[in-house]
């Protein structure tokens, strides 16, 4: 067979090419770390490789959620010991000083208009929101969840009555009659499960709804003389500022043992969400663990070995600049190369 000018010089476009893109292709892995960028160069990784990264984007929402209902919870907190410790040691001092020590009926107003004050505070700081979310809402974030009314007592005195999500607290016998009590489950990666009745299982998910009612308390107690007491923190401070007000002195100091017990309870769901709190730290740890496992696979499918990519280059711009040089051996010379 005869071997032409127009065989060589195909043949020589061909390699040449050829060498080109396997240039191109090298220059491309090492830029990206991919072993390909379309999933049909390899469309079994690249299978693998997008529940990979399916499995990754799912972790970066858990995380997100996971971060939200910590910065809920550690706000919570914060706000329930400004309560617990500042609110309640100044209200049990204003208390103990007027039950027991001989005070007119003025100064006994006094100290009715500043146990008044505590609990306007208290009232303010159970608002509070974050991140435009109400902390003690329960899972009503439209309205503000406490709220205070006054009226008139039968002496003429105004009395504040607190209520939450519209229900006043001490006519309550069940959350259930609070609007919003129910919870609001987020996925942090556990896997929702749900029951019979379509409901989320606790156990699988997260609750970021905290509900004032049930942390400060609700409903009310009788007294074996027939006197009746809130169960409810600030509605106690209140009903104590208004007992010292009709000059009641016996009925204020008896809110002593009772806003104990209340603040016991708003006690136990700040070591409470301590607890959530440190189970958060744990996921997103298991979380940052699991996330370096699906990199590492993410790599195997998708990366390659920039060792070899490199190596494979250098041979194949050796080989390119040997084609260079071949060139003139091979391309037919035209009237330029003559000029001179």
């Amino acid at each position: 067979m005869r071997v032409t000018q127009s065989i060589a010089d195909r043949l020589y476009h061909k390699n040449n090419n050829r060498m080109l893109s396997n240039m191109l292709k090298n220059q491309t892995r090492i830029y990206t770390g991919k072993q390909y960028l379309r999933a049909s160069e390899d469309s079994i990784n690249a299978s693998k490789a997008m529940t990979v990264r399916r499995q990754l984007r799912d972790l970066d929402m858990y995380d997100e959620n996971l971060n939200t209902v910590k910065g809920v919870y550690a706000a919570a907190e914060t706000n329930l010991y400004t309560i617990a410790h500042d609110v309640y040691i100044n209200v049990q001092t204003k208390l103990e000083t007027a039950c027991n020590g001989s005070y007119n009926k003025e100064d006994l107003f006094i100290f009715a208009e500043e146990l008044e004050e505590y609990a306007d505070l208290a009232v303010e700081t159970l608002n509070a929101d974050y991140a435009e979310r109400q902390l003690f809402g329960g899972s009503n974030n439209s309205t503000t969840p406490f709220t205070t009314e006054t009226i008139i007592d039968a002496n003429g005195f105004t009395r504040k009555v607190l209520s939450y999500n519209g229900v006043v607290l001490d006519n309550a016998t069940s959350l259930d009659e609070f609007p919003g009590s129910k919870p609001s489950y987020v996925d942090v990666g556990i896997g929702i499960k749900y029951d019979a009745n379509y409901e989320v299982d606790p156990q699988t998910a997260m609750n970021m709804a905290l509900n004032g009612a049930e942390i400060t308390g609700f409903g009310t107690n009788v007294d074996d003389d027939g006197t009746v007491y809130s169960n409810n923190f600030v509605q106690l401070i209140y009903d104590a500022a208004n007992a010292l007000k009709n000059g009641d002195v016996a009925k204020a100091n008896a809110t002593l043992d009772r806003l104990n017990s209340a603040n016991s309870k708003i006690l136990t769901e700040i070591t409470t969400l301590g607890v959530k709190q440190n189970s958060i730290d744990f996921y997103i740890t298991k979380n940052d663990e699991y996330r370096y496992s699906l990199k590492e696979r993410q790599n195997e499918v998708e990366g390659c070995d920039l060792k070899e990519e490199i190596t494979q280059y250098e041979a194949t711009y050796a080989a390119y600049q040997a084609i260079l040089q071949m060139s003139s051996n091979i391309l037919p010379q035209s009237i330029f190369d003559f000029m001179n």
